[in-house]
């Protein structure tokens, strides 16, 4: 069954969108990236009847909007859950040429809780509720767009937790008493009215129970733990045990989910960090095993078979090569686009994500001004994607190696970290900026 119109595209890897705040009245274009008032909330538009939301991952501090001080406030970063949005979206459009919406919040949470109402959010700054107004409103259109298209979809809020565990932790807005309740018990009407994906319990391609879609053997959670994620919910691990945290779900999953009606259905989903968040690999792993679960959880549930969504093999632009030389550098770097006859324009951007050198790629990029530190290197104006030479010379501490540098191409999961240019010392990887 179709579920979405199919969007005929190249794959993109490698690809800068315009850093502009662009008006909730327009209309959005998959493959495209939006930006809200200052810069601080990033939605990437999709096409596939999937929204997934990451709201406190974000590393930004402005110095104009003061910290949150109402109400006991968290500021706890969910560390490495922005990358890890981007090694899905990037996963999605690497295997199957189309994407899910992703509304990502930049702004640190001490700024800004994106996951709380407004008045708690934002704390009566304006510019903290400007940004809290363009994350849901995003995440609005998003859903808006799936409706239109699918006519039904699925709601991600995508965290992480520093428990014990290791594991996901699902929550469907049920409190950990209310999971350990008979199966009988959860599937009435009570329990599926407190529920996030009270929608897909009262009707699913299936036929199956709401506690069956808690923890039965098609459960997100059960699909995961296969894959070798330990999940709570599932088959594998029903409930939580007496004295074990677990996040039953927050305001985002409350607002955005069927729990307050509708034909979207939600969870949130609390990620571990040993080997799902801590590095670009593990990321880039979990992500696509996420993808397969979730793929599978909605062709069973909501769609039934599911169409293929890749690009066919005549539509596919060959993805020209992709280097960047030298990497480590600490004067000028240069990126070559094998295949592209074209000028393209290069940026360079910092951690936060600003801009910090300009340049081509006729010409070597003056880096000198630059601190020592992790950079991200975009090209702008390809219509393909391209591989990265992901080592060159290394210059430790700024003293020049005689290596001579090599190219190594990289593997589609390395996509997730972005394309690095490391100016003296260890390379970090950092996760794709846009």
């Amino acid at each position: 069954m179709q579920y979405f119109a199919p969007v005929i595209r190249s794959l993109m890897l490698l690809t800068v969108h315009a850093l502009a705040h662009v008006s909730m009245a327009q209309p959005y274009v998959p493959g495209q990236t939006y930006f809200g008032g200052g810069g601080y909330i990033e939605y990437r538009c999709g096409d596939l009847p999937l929204v997934i939301s990451v709201p406190h991952g974000g590393a930004l501090v402005p110095s104009d909007i003061p910290d949150r001080t109402c109400n006991d406030p968290v500021f706890a970063v969910d560390a490495n859950t922005v990358e890890l949005g981007s090694a899905i979206d990037s996963v999605y459009a690497t295997n199957e040429g189309c994407r899910p919406h992703v509304v990502i919040c930049h702004l640190a949470r001490r700024k800004l809780d994106a996951n709380r109402d407004l008045e708690d959010g934002a704390c009566g700054d304006p510019q903290a509720a400007q940004a809290w107004s363009d994350f849901h409103a995003y995440i609005e259109s998003a859903k808006e767009q799936v409706i239109a298209a699918a006519g039904k979809g699925f709601y991600l809020d995508l965290h992480g937790h520093g428990h014990t565990v290791q594991r996901l932790e699902l929550g469907y807005l049920l409190y950990e008493d209310e999971l350990a309740l008979e199966d009988a018990t959860l599937n009435t009407s009570t329990y599926i009215d407190y529920s996030s994906i009270r929608a897909l319990a009262l009707d699913n391609e299936l036929g199956i129970s709401h506690a069956a879609l808690l923890r039965g053997p098609q459960a997100l959670g059960t699909r995961l733990a296969d894959r070798g994620y330990p999940s709570v919910p599932s088959q594998q691990d029903p409930i939580p045990l007496p004295g074990q945290p677990y996040f039953t779900g927050g305001y985002n999953t409350l607002r955005h989910s069927s729990y307050q009606g509708g034909s979207i259905d939600g969870v949130q989903m609390e990620c571990n960090f040993t080997g799902v968040r801590d590095n670009a690999l593990n990321r880039a792993r979990f992500a696509d095993s996420l993808r397969v679960a979730l793929n599978a959880f909605l062709d069973d549930h909501y769609f039934g078979q599911r169409p293929s969504c890749a690009v066919s093999v005549e539509e596919v632009v060959e993805r020209p090569s992709c280097s960047l030389w030298p990497n480590p550098s600490d004067s000028f770097v240069s990126v070559r686009v094998q295949g592209k006859g074209e000028v393209l324009a290069v940026e360079v951007l910092d951690g936060s994500g600003r801009v910090v050198a300009l340049g081509d790629t006729r010409s070597p990029i003056d880096i000198r001004s630059l601190a020592p530190g992790p950079y991200a290197v975009h090209v702008a104006g390809m219509g393909g994607g391209c591989s990265l030479s992901s080592e060159t010379r290394l210059r430790p501490n700024g003293t020049e190696s005689s290596a001579k540098p090599k190219e190594s191409k990289v593997g589609p999961w390395d996509v997730a970290k972005g394309d690095e240019c490391q100016l003296s010392g260890e390379v970090v990887p950092l996760g794709l900026l846009h």
